[in-house]
Order: structure tokens, then sequence, then C-alpha cells
């Protein structure tokens, strides 16, 4: 260890630390817009969120999450196919699938516009919906 500390330049801590500290710098910058964001938006909270399902483009289920309470199911059925979708409060998820990869059911709750849950074998989608405000790429402008 020690032969190899001669190798190692007084500059050389100094560049890495000051990187160390600029790799945080997107976290603070991002963490600050939202927050302003929120701040000048009061309609932030009159927006309606709501869940879409579809099957293979065609939308078979939707629910408003806003203002939901308790816990509603819906088990999609296609063939042989299924898939138990649970919606408790604001927030909706699969629990259970009968597909292979299990990707759906360990994706877990959403509840924010623009996220989604996919399962590909069977061709569902789950997407959040806002009634006020644009999505693009799982951002909301307004």
């Amino acid at each position: 260890m020690r032969r190899y500390l001669h190798m190692i330049r007084p500059f050389d801590v100094i560049i890495v630390v000051v990187l160390m500290a600029l790799s945080f710098l997107p976290v603070v910058l991002f963490a600050r817009a939202e927050a302003a964001q929120q701040a000048q938006s009061p309609a932030h909270s009159t927006r309606v969120l709501t869940a879409v399902v579809t099957h293979d483009g065609e939308e078979v289920y939707r629910i408003k999450l806003t203002g939901h309470q308790g816990t509603t199911r819906f088990r999609y059925n296609d063939g042989g196919d299924y898939n138990e979708i649970v919606t408790t409060g604001a927030q909706i998820q699969i629990t259970e699938a009968d597909c292979s990869d299990q990707v759906c059911v360990r994706r877990g709750k959403i509840s924010k516009p623009g996220e989604t849950i996919v399962c590909l074998p069977h061709k569902l989608l789950i997407e959040i919906h806002s009634s006020k405000g644009e999505q693009t790429g799982g951002m909301v402008t307004e």
C-alpha cells in the first residue's frame, strides 16, 4: 500500500473530492425545481388522478384515485390469463398474475401521474393520468 501512495499527488485528491461533490448537484437542482413548481402551483391539489387499465391498446378498466378510500379489487381475465388489480387509497398495484416473470407484481404500488405498470406477457398496461397538465416522459407540466 505504501508504495502506491507516492503515485497519488495532492491535486489528484482535490479533483476526486470536487467530482464527488459535483455528482450530487443534479439531486439538489431537481429537488429545488420540484419544490418551486409545487409552491407556484396551488391548483396542484385540485387535479384528479385516474388509473387507466388497457389490454392490447383497448381500455378495459378505469378508476379515480383522487379521493378513493378503502380497497377496490378488479380481476382482468383474458382467456386463461389473469391479473388481480387492487386499488388501496390513492395507489394501485397488480397483486397477483399468472405470467411467468411476475415483473408486474414486483413493480408494487404506483400513485403519481405518468407512472406505469406493464405486464408484457398479457399485454396489460396500467397508467396514471392527471386531469390537469400534460404528461411528458413521466413528468407533469402545468
